[in-house]
């Protein structure tokens, strides 16, 4: 008995324990931090584009129904017709099961569409005849199979829903084709007449077409269907008993069908932006009194500048390039270009550019910045770029 009560006081403890400490949690954990119990938010699936209803489609269908097969007897002998007609037609109920073939055109915001339909069918009902006092006189109808070819139109709607987005409620009609039996029997063991009967007439309905995928379309629909009238004959004794018929039903039946039209192609990929053009090089230039090759005080200035530049961005290869005017001979001058370059290319690796990353020339007093005539001394020219790609 102790131990049950210190299993029953632990047990309280450890319950008490997490209650405090479960919501102690909750509050303190810092935003964005899972806590015991605590669910990631589901992200919801993308809404269903708007789809093309047009092309093939093939789907299966199973529903319920009722009608009617009014009846009215006509005898070549008096009085016979009084007790042969039933006081109310036969009422018919049953299943139905089939499958259905159409084909969609979308246009003008309209759905146009031609479907044929054929259903395998037991709807049946029985009536007797009243006045005849006799339990078994009686007639028996049933609608065994019927099929349908009809033109339809809808209006597609899409509500942006991720799997129930895109829907098609529609108006039908057509004609309509039954194949009907007939059974009368007069008395336990009287005459008796078995008709089996083709019958055509119309058809009209409205149903609702729901894509749930991209191929999958989900259907409910209602049709009332009239296959007409027919009359047969029935000998009775001395007598000639003609039927005249009229079959109606309707019908609630729920279908699925496969779209055989290529699915929409997938969204674009976004294109990918355009590389951006390669950056200016960069040029800096070092300009040279009259036959020196010595950096001025704003020689040193830019030399700075070229070299921050060259250790603020990724390693390249910078060119350092020597020029002179044209007051000189031509050898002179390549000669004083070179050594104005090198005397560069020195500041710079002192100030931290590799010598391997410089590609150091002269062009003594070729392709000068001024053109000028031989023998002029032109400042512009006396000078060595520096040039950082």
């Amino acid at each position: 008995m102790k131990r049950l009560l210190v299993i029953g006081a632990t047990v309280s403890a450890l319950l008490g324990a997490a209650a405090l400490v479960t919501p102690a949690l909750a509050e303190d954990a810092p935003a964005g931090t899972l806590v015991p119990g605590a669910q990631l938010a589901q992200v919801p699936p993308p809404p269903m584009p708007a789809m093309n209803w047009s092309g093939f489609y093939l789907g299966v269908d199973v529903g319920g129904g009722w009608g009617n097969d009014s009846d009215h007897e006509v005898s070549n002998t008096s009085g016979m017709t009084s007790f042969f007609t039933p006081s109310a037609p036969a009422s018919l109920s049953g299943v139905k099961a089939g499958g259905y073939l159409g084909f969609n055109w979308q246009g003008l915001g309209l759905v146009l569409g031609v479907e044929g339909d054929g259903e395998f069918s037991n709807l049946s009902g029985r009536t007797t005849y009243p006045n005849t006092g006799i339990p078994a006189d009686s007639y028996k109808a049933t609608i065994e199979s019927d099929g349908s070819i009809r033109g339809r139109i809808g209006y597609p709607v899409n509500f942006g829903l991720p799997f129930l987005g895109n829907v098609l409620p529609y108006v039908t009609g057509g004609l309509a084709i039954g194949r009907i039996n007939e059974h009368d029997q007069v008395g336990a063991t009287g005459a008796s007449t078995n008709l089996s009967k083709t019958l055509t007439g119309w058809t009209v309905g409205t149903g609702l077409d729901l894509a749930f995928a991209p191929q999958w379309i989900g259907r409910i629909e209602y049709r009332h269907a009239d296959f007409g009238s027919f009359s047969y004959t029935t000998p009775l004794f001395a007598a000639f008993i003609e039927n005249h018929k009229n079959i109606t039903e309707d019908v609630i039946r729920v279908g699925l069908a496969y779209r055989f039209a290529t699915p929409p192609p997938p969204p674009p990929a976004p294109m990918a932006m355009p590389a951006p053009p390669p950056a200016a090089p960069r040029v800096f230039i070092v300009f040279f009194d009259w036959d020196k090759d010595t950096i001025t005080a704003e020689g040193r200035q830019i030399i700075a500048q070229a070299a921050d530049a060259y250790k603020s961005g990724a390693p390249v290869q910078i060119q350092v390039t020597g020029y002179t005017d044209r007051s000189g001979s031509p050898g002179y001058n390549q000669r004083l270009s070179e050594r104005r370059a090198n005397n560069v290319a020195k500041a710079l690796a002192a100030r931290g550019v590799p010598p391997a990353q410089m590609v150091v020339s002269g062009r003594g007093e070729n392709d000068n910045r001024v053109p000028t005539a031989d023998g002029v001394r032109e400042p512009q020219n006396r000078r060595v770029e520096i040039i950082a790609p």
